[in-house]
């Protein structure tokens, strides 16, 4: 398409391409002339603030447990430890929820599932605007606020305001590709204050039935094992406990390791540690290493409600492997400390310790997931209070809550009938809690048409 520039000194003929935007640097006004339609963007205006860093860097590794990952961090994502061990990791990092759909709101505004109502895959409900996202903070703060690989899923509910670029793709976003795109964007824009989310699922578990296992996974596996007796239809919160998922999730940390490295190898050439914040963190993590029900995964075990949470870069502490309890709601109002953008009092995050706030006594997580019990766990440093209800989940993510099945279990043992503990003073503290957390959506039995 024929294009042309005009300025106040002299014309320059040229041309768009094809199926993608093209990038002009202005200096002074300027005419902007074609004889077929053709859009513009919203001017990236060039400059750097003191009151801002230079990039702020969120790194979401789509369904990276701790729980699995810690055994294997030294030989599994030594890039990544080595990064982080000048920072802040926490160790006992929990979900609200199991998958993706109803957990990143929550990461992005701090409110539970049960606040935000996103929690249905089959109801379109917008986040609140009241609800302001973290990429709205940026945007107000003045940042360039980029998202150069996402998932498209994320965009239905409104998850994704206030961001100037976003990159989306369906079911693959592999970190190799979402690397390239990332350092590409730091170079391109680097006259910006930049604010990046970066999303990746490598790790991410999916049925065999309708997804490639990696390469490396199926030319080392047997047949018995590369072709396991597994419903074809399982999602993949309910994946079994199979030797090929296990293998394919370590294999992929490997590939994530490598080239999350390569991207935070050059955050640290690049910038001086003042300039940047690099945040990387996980939504869930994955059932595939814990087993139920005869070989069905457990949504609300420690293998898949554990998440990953590290940061490194300006306030943050040097060195520090944080034991205290923590949800990924709390990575909101962190964020709001370290940049100063405001937090609403009536969030469900909670500014860590380590940060100057105050530790959790317990963390939640919780599967509302219509057509199916509601369950829910709540975690201290020792024990868990597992919850099921008897009927299913309402639409509107309600449910009953009388005779629920109810256990507290030792950390490591849960749902494990020998290790049920009946103690006065554990149900004390718990029941209450737990009581308090669903209180908004028990419905009491009374379901509306």
């Amino acid at each position: 398409q024929n294009f042309s520039i005009r300025t106040a000194g002299e014309e320059y003929p040229g041309y768009l391409g094809k199926w993608a935007f093209s990038y002009f640097r202005l200096g002074e006004d300027a005419v902007l002339h074609s004889d077929a339609p053709y859009a513009v963007g919203t001017p990236i205006l060039l400059g750097h603030s003191p009151q801002r860093r230079k990039l702020v860097l969120n790194i979401f590794v789509d369904a990276l447990s701790w729980a699995i990952a810690r055994p294997h961090a030294a030989t599994h994502l030594p890039n990544i430890m080595r990064f982080f061990s000048r920072g802040v990791i926490f160790d006992q990092h929990f979900s609200t929820s199991e998958y993706t759909l109803p957990s990143y709101p929550a990461i992005e505004t701090g409110y539970y599932p049960h606040h935000t109502q996103i929690f249905n895959m089959r109801a379109g409900c917008e986040l609140p605007l009241a609800m302001t996202t973290t990429a709205e903070h940026m945007k107000e703060l003045g940042y360039y606020c980029t998202a150069p690989m996402a998932t498209n899923q994320l965009f239905r509910y409104g998850t994704m305001r206030g961001f100037d670029r976003v990159v989306t793709s369906s079911w693959i976003q592999h970190s190799i590709n979402g690397v390239d795109a990332a350092l590409r964007n730091i170079a391109a824009f680097e006259e910006c204050d930049q604010y990046l989310l970066l999303v990746v699922n490598d790790v991410h578990p999916y049925n065999v039935y309708g997804y490639k296992v990696d390469t490396a996974v199926e030319t080392h596996l047997p047949l018995a094992e590369r072709f396991p007796v597994q419903d074809k239809d399982a999602p993949s919160v309910r994946l079994a406990n199979l030797r090929i998922y296990r293998e394919q999730y370590l294999e992929r940390m490997r590939q994530v390791d490598r080239n999350i490295g390569l991207l935070l190898s050059e955050v640290a050439h690049r910038f001086t540690e003042e300039e940047y914040i690099v945040n990387l963190y996980s939504d869930h993590g994955a059932s595939v290493f814990s087993s139920m029900d005869a070989g069905k995964g457990d949504p609300m075990s420690e293998y898949a409600t554990s998440a990953t949470w590290m940061m490194r870069g300006a306030g943050v502490p040097e060195g520090i492997v944080a034991r205290e309890l923590t949800s990924i709601v709390d990575l909101y109002p962190t964020l709001g400390a370290l940049l100063s953008f405001p937090v609403s009092g009536d969030i469900d995050g909670n500014l860590p310790a380590v940060f100057g706030g105050r530790a959790r006594d317990a963390v939640y997580s919780a599967s509302q997931f219509p057509g199916q019990t509601y369950k829910l766990a709540v975690r201290t440093h020792t024990y868990t209070l597992r919850l099921e209800t008897r009927g299913f989940t309402e639409e509107d993510g309600t449910a009953d809550f009388a005779d629920a099945r109810t256990g507290i279990y030792p950390r490591g043992h849960e749902l494990e009938k020998e290790y049920a503990v009946n103690s006065p003073e554990l149900r004390a503290f718990f029941y209450p809690r737990a009581r308090d957390f669903v209180r908004e959506i028990a419905n009491n039995g009374e379901v509306f048409a």
